[in-house]
């Protein structure tokens, strides 16, 4: 005969003790006269049992057993009450586990309903020697099924209820975090924008610049307006010269002259971003220590020195922008001053083979000298 009801897919409560289950069972037993009772909760994974009162361990524990265990499926499958003298007796039960291994012997089990009219478990009650339920016994089993069921209903929608909340947590804190993530992508975006603009207006500037003053009024120029810079030094070194010429961009006004010259070993910040091929920071006074000599510096605010890439001039160099007030120096900023060696670095370029070429200009006729 098949199965009037289908088991669930999985109990509607986990495997775990409940307090209030716990008590119904004891309550169950005592009115019973019984040595365990429990409020088993079926599914087709196994039987869970939130309310327990006897059970042996493991079990007790555990709060669950395979459905080989079980005689509260046949229960909860055909939605009728089931009362046994002697477990033993029947072909269908005596040799379970239950009968050989948890000496379930008299059994009387009666469906927990769901809140949509489906059983949803048992409430049951179990001897270890043969008994014959009394119909005022299996009336009171009856009774305290209705309660646990109505219990039941209760917890499971307290439990959904409580899940739907958790989901709609869950959903508010993705949307926030979606939404913070966009925040910071779109501050992110902007001032990626921001530095492209900034070295986009600096290499259009630059395309014009023919000597180095003038590059060097450029740079001022552009890295005052948008990062607040004070200070902008250059310095150059010829291939094979131990000579790091450094101009000033403040000093550029009053000629094309250099303004001091450091060695290409010194620790001066402009001398290891060339060495280095990378961007050195000074951000306070304290680590000012370390770059003994530091030229035409205005005050104690930090600098940035940064390597500039020449393509086809024989020398190499490096570009100083300093501040005169403290202030950090954080990714974008150095960002931005990173990005300006390029433009800076091609219109140096040019500057330098431009100077050549009107020296080579000046030059007399004859032999080409070395």
């Amino acid at each position: 005969m098949s199965a009037a009801y289908e088991l669930p897919t999985w109990a509607v409560l986990p495997a775990r003790a409940d307090a209030a289950f716990d008590r119904l069972a004891r309550s169950a037993a005592e009115a019973l006269r019984t040595p365990r009772a429990l409020v088993v909760l079926v599914s087709k994974g196994g039987q869970v049992f939130p309310g327990a009162h006897g059970l042996p361990e493991p079990w007790a524990s555990r709060r669950s057993m395979p459905l080989s265990h079980s005689i509260s499926k046949s229960v909860a499958t055909s939605g009728s009450p089931l009362a046994l003298r002697d477990a033993r007796e029947h072909t269908e039960f005596a040799t379970g586990p239950s009968v050989q291994e948890l000496h379930a012997v008299a059994y009387a089990g009666v469906p927990l309903w769901g809140v949509h009219g489906e059983p949803i478990g048992v409430l049951s009650v179990i001897d270890t020697a043969p008994r014959d339920w009394t119909d005022a016994e299996l009336s009171t089993l009856h009774r305290m099924a209705d309660e646990t069921s109505r219990q039941l209903r209760f917890r499971v929608i307290e439990l959904a209820e409580q899940e739907a909340h958790a989901v709609a947590v869950r959903d508010d804190s993705a949307a926030q975090s979606a939404a913070e993530a966009a925040r910071a992508a779109f501050v992110l975006a902007e001032a990626d924008a921001d530095r492209a603009r900034v070295v986009a207006r600096l290499s259009t500037a630059l395309l014009t610049a023919e000597t180095l003053p003038d590059l060097l009024h450029t740079v001022d120029r552009l890295v005052r307006s948008p990062l607040g810079a004070t200070t902008v030094l250059l310095g150059v070194a010829e291939a094979g010269c131990p000579e790091l010429r450094v101009w000033s961009a403040v000093r550029a006004a009053a000629g094309p002259d250099p303004v001091a010259g450091l060695r290409v070993t010194d620790a001066h910040p402009l001398a290891v971003a060339m060495r280095e091929r990378d961007l050195v920071a000074v951000a306070t006074p304290e680590e000012a220590d370390a770059f003994p000599g530091l030229v035409a510096l205005p005050g104690p605010g930090p600098v940035l020195a940064v390597h500039l890439p020449l393509g086809q001039h024989h020398s190499d160099a490096a570009l100083l922008v300093g501040w005169r007030q403290p202030r950090g120096l954080d990714a974008p900023v150095r960002a931005v001053v990173t990005d300006l060696a390029r433009p800076v670095g091609h219109a140096l370029d040019r500057v330098l083979l431009r100077d050549q070429r009107l020296r080579l200009a000046d030059l007399p006729p004859g032999p080409a000298r070395s």
